[in-house]
This record gives structure tokens, C-alpha cells and sequence, in this order.
């Protein structure tokens, strides 16, 4: 298109001023000869700034810097075109020349605060912080009155360096002199509680809540702030309010889901999520969140609807199959469960707990030859877990596989010295293949591993009630497992030392109990018909020792026991 003559005219007064546009006029004695303003470096520096303005509107930055140097080149006095310059080439990521630059500036122009600033924020981004904290402070001398961003920027810098309580003296500075800046506060309050000064931080964000009860930063932080003091009751007044104001406010309603898992409100926590779920249907974080509380609520059929939703999607495939096996296997599914576990890879995080899982359907479906196949599976492709040692030793016991038994727990415990579970099964091995000695060894190391491991004190105080030795010591030794963990096995071993000590009374309460809690078990109810005899309750002893034999028909010295009793035990 051609350019109309004024156009031109126009163009030239803006990018120049006033240049002569007319022919020059001959030379008289009274006219002075004509010069060209175009030769004049400034305008041509001008120009070239021009030029600078408009390539860097369109995003040209590499043409634009370049005609930036020009007017740099033709005026080099001015220090509005060079600190230009030193910006214009952070957009090319020339940091180190741009710094260059501003060293220059400022040593001709010392007091130039744009150019401390500048300088300051190039030091800070290369982790410079000592440099950029001294050109920052220098700014703020120049200029005390500068926004909130500078004061802001030094308190960073000086965090960064550890210069914590610096760092507080700044922003206290500019929040009295600037209450409203809620940035500065929010920044305050943070340094606050990495300084340990829990209370300090807790006013400045009452402060900030007063004036503007709806930040969702503020709760959050303000939240975990009185999470952290255990100030749970005000954390969930704070949550709630929050919600109560802005219903949508999703950063809130997850913090306080969670905080409700953490109390174990596993209730409370679903109905938050399901709030936010209600918001976003398709959000596959909420929605495998709410399954995982459903398997802990054994909601087994609504677990199982999410996981199958969310295996639809292509992410995360081995999680979600594992999980809904789980809901699966909640329903007693166990061919659904198998089929939806079994083609979970080797290269997902979850394979071992997927095997796992697989072991025990196997053997719920009287597959135990099957399980341990499953489990020498995973060992041979090398992957070793303590858990997989402990099952699959448990399996081969079930097959009455001693010595398999011994050689894999044995593997275990030599990769895994301080695992105490399978320190544990291997007593119990050695005392299935009738060498006591050795599972008392074993049992006494495990206790000075875990003093309170409630199962090792029991096999202890259980062996020195049957050779009545140490009676006392083995009561306290009961008594102290009893409080850790509540057992039928345990009640049954207190009873039985109370029967040893000749306290029956107290000895048919621990029995009585424990025969409730396992009916099956014909060594309990064995103990519980030799409290019925010393008591002469011969009936209840009778029917005790016949209950025994109708689970162990072979249990040794137990139809002596019941021809010995008056009437040789007739109903």
C-alpha cells in the first residue's frame, strides 16, 4: 500500500521532532547553511528506541535488543536506555550481561533505586542472596517509601540466608507503616512459625481473617498452624467456618477431610469429599479418595462401584485393581477378585501386596499349594519383602513342610535381621518340630528388640506356667502383654498361670472368657476342664474335655483326664 505523503510527514515528527521537511533555501549572507537533524546522535538514538518499542510489542526481543544497543551506541549518557537494556536482555537470558550493565549503571549512577532493585532481583534469582540483600537494602535507603515489593523481596532474601529474625524485623517494619498489605502479613506470619514463634503468627492471621474472613491461604495455613499445637477443636471451628462461608472453597473442605481421617472420622471425612465430589464427578483423586475410606468402612459394594469407575481410565491401572480386589474379596467375590488382582504387572509399586493378597484367596479357597507357588514366583524375579517371607513360611507350616519352612524363614531373617515377625515364626517353628530351647532363645531375642512384643511375652510366661517355675515373673510378663494386645490366646495363658498359683477364681474368669473368644481351640478348653475338676465341678469339667476331643480326637491325655473324673466322666 503507498504511504500518503502526510502519513510520512506525521510519522517522522513523532519518531524525530521537528525536522526541517522543506528543500533547503539557497544561501544567502543572511541564511545559515541547513543541517540535518537525522546526523544528530540523539535522534537517532531516539529512533532506534522507537524501533526497540515496537519490536518488543510484537515479541521480536532479539531485534528489539539489538536496536536498543543502537540507542545505547548514541547515547550512552542516558541511564533510562541502558537500564532498558539490561531488562531487554533478561528476555534473551542474558543474565550475566545484563548484570554487567547495571554494575555499570550504578557505579556511574549510584543512587539509581530502579537500578539497586534490578541488580538485587538478578543477584536473588542466581542465589546471590548476600549481593542482592546489600542492593536491596540500598534501594530502600534511596527510597523509603517504596511499595510493599521491595521491603518484601529484601525479607525474602534475608529468609533465604537464615537470617530469620532480620527478616521479621523488615516485614514488621512495613506492616506498621503499611497495615493493609496483606501480602507482607501473610509472608510475616510464615516467618513467624519457621522462627517457633507459634502465637505471633496465630495474631497476624486473625488479622488477616478479620478484615477478610474468606482467604482460603489464610485458613489453610492458619489451619495446620493450630493442627501442628494439636489445637484440633479450633482447626475444625476454623474449616467449618470457612465452608460456612464459601461452601465451594475445595482446598478447605479436603484439608478438613483430612484432618477428620486423621481422628479416624472416617464418616465426617466422607461426607467432605463427597461434597467436593458433588462439585467435580469426574475429579479421579476425589473419587479413589471416598473408595479408600469405603474399604476402611467396609463399604465393600460402593468401594467396588468407584474402583471400577476409575478403572476405566488408563492411569494408575495397578492401584485400582488392587483396591477393587479388595472390595472384592470384602464380598467374599474370590474368583472376581483373582480375576481382576492376576494381571496387575510386575513393574507396578503394588505388585508384592497384589501377591500377597492373591496368597490368601488361595488359601481361603483351600489353595495353599497355589499360593506358594505364587510366592516362590515373586522371590525368583527378585523381589524380596519381609511379608513375603512371612506368609510363605506360614504356608509351608500349613503343609506340613517344616524344613521348606525353616530354609525360607531363615532367607528371610538373614536379609532382614531386625524384622521380629519373622524372628517370631522361626520360634514357633522350633517349637513345632519339639525343640523348646531354641524357640525360647528366640523368643528372648525378640525381646530385647521389642520389649512389649505381647506374643514373645506370652510364649515365655505360657512356658513357665506348664514348668510352674517363676510364677510371679510370668504373671507380670502376661499382664504386660494383656495390655497391648487382647487375645484369646493371652487371657487363656493368664488363666492358666492363675490355675498354677491356686487363684481359681480368678483363674475361671481368664478361662471362661477365653474359651468364649475361641470355642474351637481344645487346649483352652482342655485348661478349662482341669479348672472345672480342681473346683469339683464334674459336670462342667466332663463337658469341657468331651469338647476338647470333638475338635482333637487325638488331643494326648485328655480321655485319661475324662475316664479319671467321678463316674468316669457319664453325663
Amino acid at each position: 500500500m503507498k504511504i500518503q505523503p502526510l502519513l510520512i510527514v506525521s510519522l517522522c515528527l513523532l519518531l524525530f521532532g521537528c525536522t526541517v521537511l522543506q528543500q533547503p533555501l539557497p544561501e544567502s549572507n543572511n541564511t545559515k547553511a541547513y543541517r540535518s537533524e537525522y546526523a544528530d546522535p540523539n535522534a537517532k538514538a531516539l529512533f532506534a528506541y522507537a524501533q526497540f518499542r515496537l519490536l518488543a510489542a510484537e515479541g521480536r526481543w532479539k531485534a528489539a535488543v539489538a536496536a536498543l544497543k543502537r540507542a545505547v551506541a548514541f547515547d550512552q549518557k542516558t541511564d533510562y536506555l541502558r537500564m532498558h537494556l539490561a531488562k531487554g536482555l533478561l528476555h534473551l537470558e542474558q543474565s550475566e550481561e545484563s548484570i554487567v550493565l547495571l554494575r555499570n549503571i550504578l557505579d556511574k549512577s549510584p543512587d539509581n533505586v530502579a537500578g539497586h532493585e534490578l541488580l538485587g532481583d538478578l543477584l536473588s534469582y542466581q542465589k546471590q542472596d548476600e549481593a542482592a540483600v546489600h542492593h536491596y537494602r540500598r534501594a530502600l535507603q534511596l527510597a523509603p517509601d517504596s511499595d510493599e515489593m521491595l521491603p518484601m523481596r529484601l525479607a525474602m532474601a534475608l529468609g533465604r540466608l537464615r537470617q530469620i529474625d532480620e527478616a521479621i524485623t523488615v516485614l514488621e517494619r512495613l506492616v506498621k507503616q503499611q497495615p493493609e498489605a496483606r501480602l507482607a502479613q501473610l509472608s510475616l506470619a510464615r516467618f513467624y512459625q519457621e522462627n517457633k514463634q507459634p502465637k505471633e503468627a496465630e495474631a497476624v492471621y486473625q488479622v488477616l481473617l478479620e478484615r477478610q474472613p474468606d482467604q482460603r491461604q489464610v485458613i489453610l495455613e492458619y489451619g495446620r498452624l493450630l493442627e501442628q499445637q494439636n489445637l484440633v477443636a479450633e482447626a475444625f471451628q476454623l474449616y467449618r467456618e470457612g465452608i460456612r462461608r464459601n461452601p465451594r472453597a475445595v482446598a478447605v473442605r479436603q484439608q478438613l477431610a483430612m484432618l477428620y481421617l486423621q481422628q479416624n472420622r472416617h464418616l465426617e471425612a466422607l461426607e467432605q469429599l463427597a461434597a467436593i465430589r458433588q462439585q467435580f464427578p469426574d475429579n479421579r483423586q476425589v473419587i479413589g479418595r471416598i473408595g479408600l475410606i469405603q474399604l476402611e468402612l467396609e463399604q465393600w459394594e460402593q468401594a467396588e462401584n468407584d474402583f471400577r469407575e476409575l478403572l476405566r481410565h488408563e492411569e494408575n491401572q495397578g492401584r485400582n485393581r488392587y483396591y477393587l480386589g479388595m472390595a472384592l474379596l470384602g464380598q467374599k467375590k474370590y474368583t472376581e477378585a483373582v480375576e481382576v488382582m492376576s494381571p496387575v504387572s510386575e513393574s507396578s509399586p503394588i505388585f508384592a501386596e497384589t501377591v500377597m493378597q492373591l496368597t490368601y484367596i488361595y488359601k481361603q479357597t483351600g489353595q495353599v499349594d497355589q499360593a506358594v507357588v505364587a510366592l516362590r514366583k515373586v522371590l525368583q524375579r527378585g523381589i524380596h519383602h519381609p511379608e513375603i517371607y512371612y506368609y510363605l513360611t506360614s504356608f509351608l507350616g500349613d503343609q506340613d513342610n517344616l524344613t521348606g519352612a525353616a530354609e525360607v524363614v531363615l532367607e528371610g531373617i538373614e536379609r532382614f535381621p531386625h524384622d521380629i515377625e519373622l524372628r517370631y515364626q522361626q520360634a514357633v517353628l522350633y517349637e513345632r518340630c519339639g525343640d523348646r530351647q531354641k524357640a525360647l532363645e528366640v523368643m528372648q531375642n525378640i525381646l530385647s528388640l521389642d520389649a512389649d512384643h505381647p506374643e514373645a511375652l506370652n510364649f515365655i510366661a505360657y512356658h513357665q506356667a506348664e514348668t510352674g517355675e517363676g510364677l510371679e515373673l510370668a504373671l507380670t510378663r502376661v499382664q504386660k502383654a494383656l495390655s497391648t494386645k487382647k487375645s484369646g490366646y493371652i487371657i487363656d495363658t493368664l488363666g492358666w498361670i492363675y490355675f498354677k498359683m491356686g487363684r481359681y477364681d480368678e483363674s475361671r474368669e481368664q478361662l471362661e472368657e477365653a474359651s468364649s473368644l475361641l470355642p474351637e481351640d481344645p487346649v483352652i478348653l482342655e485348661h478349662l476342664g482341669d479348672l472345672y475338676r480342681a473346683l469339683t465341678l464334674w459336670l462342667k469339667a466332663a463337658e469341657a474335655y468331651r469338647k476338647a476331643l470333638e475338635v482333637d480326637p487325638q488331643a494326648e491325655g485328655v480321655i485319661e483326664k475324662l475316664q479319671a473324673l467321678p463316674s468316669g466322666g457319664a453325663p
